[in-house]
């Protein structure tokens, strides 16, 4: 049958400061301004408020005062990704880099945002600092994998996500990005594998079950490929890509009528693929 080429999701994994808000320690808040001090913390409590511009303007008079108090700019930087002003937050991880050349922190939100914006170079060597400066850190290996996966080194992705599942046998989001890449590399049965246990560790993400559809597809196990679709749809009935993939097997074993209300159900939820599938669509439909 005709299998139409997919792009693989990958997960990129968020650090915790880039959508919350940080505290500061004892250690740092007795070389801090009580001025500075008292703006950073009302902006703290406006953030969390939900009052984000009311935020911003404590945050910046704490930076006004006191330009080397570093935790300002981290918060400063989240607020600005919440408003999609990326080179507002990305200067101000420099900042941070600037204040303090071993904050591993402002490399690994740098990197986020560097690969979220496909300013992959960027996100690699923001990535291999972080783990020159915090060896053990999973979650940088499986972002720096990410990043070489776009960056179209399969082999290097692959490398890191090994390395960061050594380093953390529960990581889900290595397992997953790691069986996208042995599904490139057409390493079928390592691929099924990975996402089998990335389901075990995180069995509600439709798109494993989706993307296990198609590493069994290429195997032709039509079986398991209609099973994990059908679960896919199970967990998001939205899910347009899996009614489209099991319309299709669906379409092969001549079954048309399920084929044909699958195929209508992709196009109806996401129009855009009516120029993929039309034509798979009308053979269905035809007694």
């Amino acid at each position: 049958m005709l299998l139409l080429k997919f792009m693989n999701k990958f997960i990129l994994s968020l650090f915790l400061a880039l959508i919350g808000f940080t505290g500061i320690s004892s250690a740092q808040s007795g070389k801090i301004s009580a001025q500075a001090m008292d703006a950073y913390n009302n902006g703290v409590e406006l953030q969390g408020s939900g009052d984000i511009e009311g935020a911003l303007a404590e945050y910046e008079k704490a930076i006004r005062i006191q330009p080397n108090f570093s935790e300002p700019y981290l918060n400063r930087a989240n607020l600005r990704l919440s408003k999609g002003d990326i080179k507002g937050a990305i200067a101000d991880y420099d900042k941070i880099i600037e204040l303090n050349p071993k904050d591993y922190q402002g490399y690994f939100n740098r990197g986020v945002v560097n690969l979220d914006n496909k300013f992959y170079d960027a996100a690699i060597a923001d990535f291999t600092k972080t783990v020159e400066l915090i060896p053990n850190y999973a979650m940088a290996f499986n972002n720096r994998g990410n990043a070489k996966k776009e960056k179209g080194d399969k082999k290097g992705a692959l490398a890191d996500y090994d390395a960061a599942i050594r380093l953390y046998p529960k990581l889900f989001e290595a397992y997953f990005n790691r069986g996208g890449i042995k599904l490139e590399l057409k390493d079928f049965d390592g691929s099924i594998q990975d996402y089998k246990t990335a389901i075990e560790l995180n069995p509600k993400y439709a798109y494993t079950y989706f993307s296990l559809g198609l590493a069994y597809e290429d195997k032709n196990n039509f079986l398991e490929a209609l099973n994990s679709f059908s679960k896919a749809i199970e967990l998001d009935p939205e899910f347009a890509d899996a009614y489209a993939r099991r319309g299709l097997i669906y379409l092969a074993q001549k079954r048309k009528r399920e084929a044909a209300a699958d195929l209508s159900k992709a196009i109806q939820l996401a129009p855009s693929l009516k120029e993929s599938y039309e034509t798979f669509l009308k053979d269905a439909k035809k007694n």
